[in-house]
């Protein structure tokens, strides 16, 4: 079998998943629960900081005037907001018009305990609002934060005026999470659909992507199977996106099997193995780019600006200007720079006699200069056209021994590495076992389906 499909094609896939994120929205909806009367429900515009402190005044209960301040106790209203780009929670404070000193305070009082400037966008915010009598300013009674699944922060305010922070801590267990099904347009969309996590199926994606080009390899009633372990808190919230233990895919209609173990080698690292005990990894990449497709292959043709027949040494992907060029495979640079025809140019060698060149660069990355190492999927260079070139590809070469080979000619086992003895061993039994498991879950899943 050939050296496998486009390998790196998959990081598209890859990218697409960890590019996901919700838009700014231009208002935030929140409900606010008074804990006497009917809920109600508040939009606070964006940026504007009136227009907030306007509609929640609209809502917060009016003092009574036999009432004597300061009472914290209810009536008061629930908020739930969440950041949005550029949002902090000083600014957010802000905008609902709690004043600058409580702001102040309930920031430092946070700050001990959670990295404020580390909260991502969507992060919630859980808020209890009430206004004190004979005042404008719209106090904060409570803040609730769960910057991760297991610890929240609740700030609380006493009667002082005094702000304190309390942790709750929950307890987490893993759990396995079997899931399979028919592709159906994408693979991405198909294992979403049948509820893979998203860290999980970037997992999948990148084992199988060594053997399968997702674009071109995957037809119509082929199957994915994957077994993932994920960790949930004791409150049920998922802690992490999953690893995956076990994994199957069917390419070209089920005319091919691949089927990844999770194994950790005595001295590897942990990833992937098949059935016979090799690793999924290959030691270079057959594309150093995340989309393209091969423009000319490796062989004897007329160049198309010389216009005389020659060997051309390497394989050119089309690709638009300035999209990412990765190293093929860990290594040291040995040339960079400006190289005749081939314009902006670098060449990285690797293990066992082999180097890989990358020509026509519109720029080379920063860093990548002589004598530096690179690793493997390392951003080393941009698409361009310079030297001899009719417009913006990656010419890529292949060289062992210092000879140009065509990388489309190396076999799949050429590159990999085998477990022997123990090692393998060991593998089989933790493939065993991990079988078992995947019987087990589908049985589980299975009864909650009925």
């Amino acid at each position: 079998m050939c050296f496998g499909s486009l390998a790196v094609v998959a990081a598209v896939s890859l990218m697409a998943l960890q590019e996901k994120r919700v838009p700014p929205r231009e208002a935030t909806a929140f409900d606010l629960a008074p804990e006497s009367g009917t809920p109600q429900t508040v939009m606070v515009e964006a940026p504007e900081p009136a227009a907030p402190v306007q509609d929640i005044a609209a809502v917060l209960p009016e003092p009574s005037p036999e009432t004597a301040p300061p009472d914290f106790g209810p009536p008061h209203v629930e908020a739930a907001i969440e950041l949005r780009k550029g949002d902090t929670v000083a600014r957010v404070l802000d905008r609902l018009g709690i004043s600058a000193t409580d702001g102040a305070e309930i920031v430092a009082a946070l700050a001990r305990h959670v990295r404020l400037d580390r909260l991502p966008i969507g992060q919630t915010l859980i808020l209890k609002l009430q206004r004190l009598e004979a005042e404008e300013a719209t106090v904060l009674v409570g803040l609730s934060i769960r910057p991760e699944p297991q610890r929240a922060f609740t700030v609380e305010r006493d009667d002082d005026g005094d702000y304190s922070v309390e942790e709750e801590v929950f307890a987490v267990t893993p759990r396995l999470q079997r899931a399979s099904g028919m592709v159906d347009g994408s693979v991405i969309g198909s294992a979403e659909a049948a509820g893979v996590p998203h860290g999980a199926l970037a997992e999948m994606l990148r084992a199988f992507s060594w053997d399968v080009n997702f674009q071109h390899d995957i037809k119509a009633g082929d199957r994915f199977d994957v077994l993932v372990e994920r960790r949930w808190t004791s409150d049920g919230i998922p802690a992490d996106d999953g690893r995956v233990l076990w994994a199957e895919l069917t390419t070209g209609g089920g005319a091919e099997r691949y089927s990844i173990y999770r194994f950790k080698p005595r001295d590897g690292e942990e990833f992937f193995y098949n059935e016979e005990g090799e690793s999924v990894i290959k030691s270079l990449l057959r594309t150093p780019l995340n989309m393209s497709r091969i423009s000319s292959r490796f062989g004897l043709r007329q160049h198309p600006v010389l216009r005389f027949t020659r060997l051309h040494a390497g394989i050119d992907f089309a690709a638009p200007t300035g999209t990412p060029i990765l190293a093929a495979g860990a290594g040291h640079v040995i040339e960079a720079g400006v190289f005749g025809g081939y314009g902006r140019w670098v060449k990285i060698a690797h293990e066992g006699g082999l180097a890989t060149g990358y020509a026509h660069m519109s720029r080379i990355a920063a860093g990548v200069k002589r004598s530096a190492r690179v690793r493997q999927g390392q951003v080393i260079g941009y698409v361009g056209s310079t030297g001899l070139s009719t417009g913006p590809h990656l010419h890529f070469e292949l060289h062992r021994g210092g000879r140009p080979i065509d990388p489309l000619g190396m076999t799949r086992t050429e590159q990999r590495t085998r477990l022997t003895g123990r090692e393998l061993q060991r593998f089989k039994a933790e493939m065993a076992e991990t079988d078992r498991a995947r019987e087990t879950a589908n049985v589980d899943r299975e009864n909650e389906a009925e």
